[in-house]
């Protein structure tokens, strides 16, 4: 009776997060990219605006320092953050941009992080969350692809640079 109870409660907390994941496909976020405060890139120290990148295919990939599996992922993130500035299709096509909270420590100790993680991808540091708050980030890591202002896919959780060059291949021009 107890490896029961245990297997519906997996089963149902995998269905609320593959709907929540899946659930804003297809949402527009047009005003929540043309009106995202500015962003303070902490790789490059530029400041990103990202309704300068509408016009290309967005992927946005929310995470905190302290999370286990955004740490995980960040290998696999460095490849595909490559992977995308190799590829012919999606080079000129594509920004890229981790977003992080600042419950993940102050900037200096964000820049550590980012330092011996060598992190390679530019990372926003979002001060006020209204960016993550408007995509309803529930669960991180989360990553969107956003084309046209619209959420074309979500996933929540560390993946293969493999798979998601792979999916995100079946959006660009």
């Amino acid at each position: 009776m107890r490896n029961l109870l245990v297997i519906i409660t997996v089963f149902i907390a995998l269905t609320l997060i593959l709907t929540s994941c899946y659930s804003n496909q297809g949402k527009d976020v047009s005003s929540f990219i043309k009106y995202a405060p500015p962003m303070k890139d902490l790789v490059s120290g530029k400041t990103i605006n990202l309704n300068d990148y509408s016009n290309k295919l967005l992927v946005l990939e929310f995470f905190e320092t302290w999370c286990p599996a955004c740490n995980t992922a960040i290998p696999e993130l460095n490849k595909f953050y490559k992977s995308i500035n190799e590829n012919n299709k999606t080079k000129n096509n594509v920004a890229f941009f981790s977003i992080l909270s600042p419950s993940s420590g102050d900037e200096k100790s964000i820049k550590e992080f980012i330092k011996n993680k060598k992190i390679e991808y530019p990372v926003l540091l979002e001060e006020k969350q209204q960016l993550s708050y408007n995509l309803e980030v529930k669960y991180i890591p989360t990553l969107f692809f956003i084309k046209d202002s619209k959420i074309v896919y979500s996933k929540v959780g560390p993946s293969q640079s493999t798979v998601l060059m792979n999916e995100l291949l079946k959006f660009v021009k």
